[in-house]
């Protein structure tokens, strides 16, 4: 029953968000004073349009990222989802206000509710975590560390810019389409980070979750290197060979990671990238 809820919800959800584009799009303001468009009101409305678009298509990534990791859903996540899609379908409203006048208040009722919107969605991260991850509470600290700070990062930004926007409401809106982009870029990261260190054994990951930002940092760096080299090299068995021992020397020098470690979690990528292939 549950995991018919969940297929239901998620196209209940891609439903809405479609609507709401084709929406915002339909209500741009077209201003034409004697017969002649004004072009000027017409790409400002655009570019306020594209602010919107971006928050949306990055909030529909990671919606459907973080419901991709699970096949049933609690009430919880249900109830939380629908109050999520209520306040995203006020973002046409707040668009068209901004697009018709641009001033200080529209700006910051905008900020205001594309924070809010950031904060349910954190919530309902934070509750599919917890519900996947029940019996590994490992897994569930890996994720708030490496989705943790992008979060917190976000709602930062969102405080600063209501502010900013506030007294430089036009100059804002910039900045606004800037958030949502990051966002996308540094979730598609984190993604391929929480893959990488998932694959681990618990103590590892344990040991991963202890070790401080800028370690965490070069982790992420080296294995990042590591796949990508390995993809690029293909079927070169020195070369892989080669590219192996680089990276288990790092990680060993680096972040005191035994090679058998490293070993197994090579191990369980490799079936996880063969996994994909065949998909």
């Amino acid at each position: 029953m549950k995991e018919k809820l969940k297929g239901r919800l998620d196209v209940f959800v891609d439903a809405i968000i479609a609507i709401l584009i084709t929406v915002m799009v339909l209500e741009l303001p077209i201003q034409i004073n004697n017969g002649v468009l004004d072009y000027r009101s017409l790409f400002t409305a655009i570019g306020i349009y594209a602010v919107s678009f971006c928050f949306i298509a990055n909030l529909w990534y990671q919606h459907a990222v973080i419901f991709n990791e699970v096949e049933k859903i609690s009430n919880g996540v249900v109830v939380g989802d629908l109050a999520l899609m209520f306040f995203v379908s006020l973002i046409p409203t707040f668009t068209r206000l901004m697009a018709i006048d641009t001033n200080s208040m529209t700006v910051v009722m905008y900020g205001v509710l594309d924070l809010v919107i950031s904060v349910l969605f954190r919530r309902i991260v934070k509750t599919i975590i917890h519900d996947k991850y029940t019996d590994k509470d490992d897994m569930r600290k890996l994720y708030n560390v490496i989705y943790g700070t992008a979060f917190l990062e976000s709602w930062i930004s969102y405080l600063i810019l209501i502010v900013i926007g506030y007294f430089f409401p036009k100059f804002s809106l910039i900045l606004f389409i800037i958030i949502p982009v990051r966002s996308f870029i540094r979730h598609a990261l984190d993604n391929e980070e929480f893959s990488d260190v998932g694959d681990l054994g618990t103590q590892e990951r344990k040991a991963f979750i202890e070790l401080t930002p800028s370690q965490q940092r070069t982790f992420r760096r080296l294995a990042h290197d590591y796949r990508r080299k390995t993809r690029s090299i293909g079927n070169q068995p020195d070369a892989q060979k080669q590219a192996w021992q680089d990276f288990s020397s790092q990680i060993q020098e680096k972040l005191n990671m035994s090679a058998g470690d490293a070993m197994k979690w090579d191990h369980q990528n490799n079936q996880h990238d063969h996994h994909n292939q065949r998909r």
